[in-house]
């Protein structure tokens, strides 16, 4: 019988796929194009980050006193600054804490006198678990809630957890208060009553009053709380107005504004909001007291500075 043959392994063997394809020419320049443009657009965003900080930080050094409106959407956050005292009035809701840190940094602080949580709503205290973490915090206000009326929410909790963990004192919002930052005042207006159904009406309703310049904090109060400030007698004319509740229709009252006559008026709202805010009646009617409206999700940041007599207002648009 014949010998067969042991059959190989491998019948035949196939050229092995070289590891190293070669590219075409235009695959190549497509790469290094993307490459570049890529390059070219991170250092725009550091520039435009940079200069943003620069910005900033020209206009903390230039002023003994200014008061900041930070943009962080549909949110309130305001930054005091005047002569060795800085006082922070909430930091919109968690996601912005970080962008207040960075906006506090860059005015190079590293201790807040006072931080106040007008009301515990999440676009209002949000950010400010982060803002106590990062900062010495001296004083900490809140304003006076029934206990029954106190939201259960984890962030209201988480606060709570972030002052005790800061060992800044907590105080409680009592119209009367005081409190000498350098050469200006901040007075602690409202909220006046202690039994609302809204909790809006609790907020923190403070006057900072620097030489010639009053500037007035609403927080979110509505009609209701404008309307026992008006009873309380202690309203004046003032320069500066931060519209009540991001421009909603529940705040800012005609007999309100009548009183106040404000100068220019700051609308802290998101773009592109679900509530939308700020309400066109509202924008028609600040409008028949001053024609100076800013609005964050418009025109960005707000800085207003001043000598005691004069105002100016530079805007830093993320």
């Amino acid at each position: 019988m014949p010998q067969r043959r042991k059959q190989k392994k491998y019948a035949a063997r196939r050229p092995k796929a070289s590891c190293r394809a070669r590219r075409k020419p235009q695959e190549t320049w497509e790469i290094v194009v993307w490459a570049l443009a890529c390059a070219v657009l991170l250092l725009l965003v550091i520039f435009l980050y940079r200069r943003q900080e620069q910005q900033r930080r020209a206009v903390y050094e230039n002023a003994e006193f200014s008061v900041h409106f930070i943009d962080v959407g549909q949110g309130d956050s305001i930054y005091i600054h005047s002569d060795d005292a800085d006082v922070l009035i909430d930091a919109g809701e968690a996601e912005y804490g970080s962008t207040v840190v960075r906006y506090l940094d860059s005015c190079g602080v590293r201790e807040l006198d006072l931080v106040i949580a007008t009301h515990p709503h999440s676009d209002h205290i949000g950010g400010l678990s982060a803002v106590l973490s990062e900062f010495e915090i001296q004083e900490v206000m809140l304003s006076d809630i029934p206990d029954e009326q106190l939201p259960v929410t984890r962030t209201f909790a988480g606060l709570l957890d972030a002052i005790d963990a800061s060992g800044a004192a907590l105080v409680t919002a009592e119209a009367g208060q005081t409190y000498t930052l350098g050469d200006a005042v901040l007075t602690i207006l409202g909220p006046v009553d202690t039994e609302y159904d809204d909790l809006n009406d609790y907020s923190v309703v403070a006057q900072l009053s620097f030489g010639e310049a009053d500037f007035l904090f609403t927080g979110d109060q509505t009609t209701t709380a404008e309307k026992d400030l008006l009873a309380s007698d202690i309203l004046e004319d003032i320069e500066v107005l931060k519209v009540g509740h991001h421009g909603s229709s529940t705040s800012s009252s005609k007999k309100f504004l009548d009183v106040i006559q404000p100068e220019y008026a700051v609308i802290q709202c998101g773009a592109d909001n679900s509530y939308s805010h700020p309400h066109e009646t509202i924008v028609k009617r600040l409008a028949g007291y001053t024609d100076n409206i800013y609005r964050t999700d418009v025109q960005g940041t707000a800085v207003f500075t001043s000598d005691g007599r004069s105002l100016s207002v530079s805007l830093i648009n993320e």
